[in-house]
């Protein structure tokens, strides 16, 4: 959930800026943005940069996290 308020916090995110904020390694922030990816959170519009889709904002609300 930290992750996902992260992106919606800065509207676009790096693979690079979830490792310098969570201190993730590169294949661990790949696997957190997959995850999210595959769960129809955050979306990569262009490579490499990431964003909360509807349903990542959606989800936020509900855990009253914005």
């Amino acid at each position: 959930m930290q992750l996902l308020e992260f992106i919606n916090e800065r509207g676009v995110a790096s693979r690079f800026d979830v490792v310098d904020r969570f201190n993730y390694t590169l294949g661990g922030a790949d696997s957190m943005l997959a995850w999210l990816k595959r769960e129809g959170l955050i979306i990569n519009d262009r490579r490499g940069e990431w964003t909360i889709t509807d349903t990542g904002i959606r989800r936020l609300i509900y855990y009253g996290r914005l």
